[in-house]
């Protein structure tokens, strides 16, 4: 009977998630919630191309299937709809299996399904998860999959029938998977006695793990040597230097442990209040009573915490970038265990000095309530159902846009939004056949340089830079900007819909 209430808690918060993240999702192409690569890694699917860095071989096989399936059962003709339901898929599952960690780490306490359902619950509205489960990115496929990992560890004491394949599903798709394996690697060690025979075991399944998920990445070479190259082809992997350039994430460097000093300070507040805002001050709270539960009974999972959470975080807040906060997801999801183990010792606390009062009924109703706040609450900030900023940029241009055009695009929206119209939907194409997408941000590389050239070799062959193709073009092909650059006087573009039609 027990099994089968587990099931049953996990059903429902899983079949909750589900709901929510359907009726919250962006209805098609989005830029939300820093999504605008989600445009991206569709079009790098639907032709076979390799998106921006690392690449994401596991994720763009697994999209590419999915994609395939929908089209064939009818959920839906447009792939950004089909790409915005993976990700919904993706983390609802996610919600499942940490329900599941929750209820098995509780043990035998009183009302576990209970504290577990809780727990599930605001991990799902946690607003890092939820932004990313209702957009297509990578993040949704990223929480199942440390879902999974502490599952098998916490759970399974790292079977290996279930350790292996996870960590080798975690390299193969963020590579940032790899600063949760101290705290695997320690806990492992721990539950078989600080043995030294177990720790180097346990290091080898781990190093086997990894270097299975390495060799997804030779994904990216087979696509890109395809001929003709496909369009979307970063680093353009054919040879060594691209490769490297595309896996070692080359191109961001320059963003890692960028800040100065003087915005360490100011680096922490914003983890700080990253944190908090996941689960409001009263959640954090909670899940601080609950790790200080682990800390007095289960020292083992307190130093799991520790290392699961301090390599991340200082990934996370030196990684200088508008979005760095999304690292933070393993943090938070790690904090609904954490709320789990809280509300188990606020009731115990609570029932020790008023037995007389329902605290099971009172506890339970009271934070039900307060979800149910935050969701109210979150959904303007958070729910797309209404979002069609991306769409109407898509639809403007592709009304705008003539045969034979060369579009020249900056930003990563505008420039993903037309990546998505020309080799996703292809809607692009359709109405404008031979249209040529140039990036002015990536013609600085020359790996784009030779990928255009192999592309286009009537137009961007022996071009060094976009001035020359301006030049070498003006008068023959219709030329258009997604936005107005530096370098193009204002009087030579003439707004028409959404883009700028230059005009010398």
């Amino acid at each position: 009977m027990r099994l089968q209430w587990s099931s049953v808690t996990v059903a429902m918060v899983t079949g909750s998630a589900f709901l929510l993240y359907v009726a919250s999702a962006a209805p098609g192409l989005t830029w939300a919630h820093q999504g605008a690569d989600g445009g991206e890694l569709l079009a790098a699917a639907i032709s076979n191309g390799v998106p921006h860095p690392p690449g994401y071989p596991l994720y763009m096989l697994v999209l590419q299937g999915w994609l395939a399936v929908g089209h064939l059962i009818g959920l839906g003709g447009d792939p950004a709809w089909l790409g915005n339901l993976f990700s919904v898929t993706s983390a609802t599952l996610s919600v499942a299996v940490t329900t599941g960690t929750a209820l098995r780490l509780a043990g035998q306490q009183p009302l576990r399904q209970l504290w577990a359902a809780l727990a599930g619950l605001a991990w799902a509205i946690s607003p890092l998860l939820w932004s990313q489960a209702v957009i297509t990115e990578v993040y949704g496929l990223h929480a199942l999959l440390f879902a999974l990992l502490g599952w098998v560890v916490l759970v399974q004491w790292g079977r290996l029938g279930g350790l292996i394949p996870i960590v080798a599903c975690g390299v193969a798709h963020h590579l940032t998977f790899v600063l949760l394996m101290p705290a695997v690697l320690y806990y492992l060690w721990a539950g078989h006695g600080y043995s030294w025979r177990a720790f180097w075991r346990t290091a080898g399944v781990l190093t086997v793990g990894g270097l299975l998920g390495l060799l997804f990445y030779l994904r990216t070479v087979v696509a890109a040597s395809a001929l003709p190259p496909p369009p979307v082809n970063w680093g353009y992997p054919d040879n060594w230097a691209g490769f490297w350039w595309l896996v070692s994430g080359a191109a961001y460097r320059g963003y890692l442990f960028a800040a100065g000093p003087d915005a360490v300070f100011g680096r922490i507040a914003d983890w700080a209040y990253t944190l908090t805002s996941q689960y409001t001050p009263v959640g954090l709270a909670v899940a601080l009573l609950g790790l200080s539960g682990w800390d007095q009974g289960r020292p083992t999972l307190r130093n799991f915490s520790l290392l699961w959470v301090i390599p991340v975080s200082i990934y996370a807040s030196g990684y200088y970038t508008r979005d760095s906060e999304i690292y933070l997801l393993p943090v938070t999801w790690l904090l609904a265990l954490w709320i789990s183990s809280g509300l188990a010792e606020g009731y115990d606390w609570l029932v020790k000095r008023r037995p007389t009062v329902p605290w099971a009924w009172v506890s339970g109703v009271t934070v039900a309530v307060a979800l149910m706040l935050c969701v109210v609450i979150r959904w303007p900030q958070v729910a797309l159902r209404g979002d069609v900023t991306a769409r109407d940029f898509v639809q403007g241009a592709v009304a705008v846009v003539q045969p034979n055009s060369i579009i020249i695009t900056l930003d990563d929206a505008e420039t993903f939004g037309l990546w998505y119209a020309a080799w996703g939907s292809g809607e692009l194409l359709q109405s404008a056949p031979g249209t040529i997408l140039i990036n002015y941000s990536l013609f600085q590389f020359d790996w784009y340089r030779r990928l255009l050239a192999k592309r286009y070799p009537e137009v961007a062959a022996n071009r060094q830079s976009v001035d020359e193709i301006l030049a070498a073009n003006v008068g023959q092909r219709p030329i258009f900007f997604s936005e107005q650059l530096e370098f193009v006087l204002a009087e030579q573009l003439v707004p028409v819909g959404p883009l700028w039609h230059y005009r010398p």
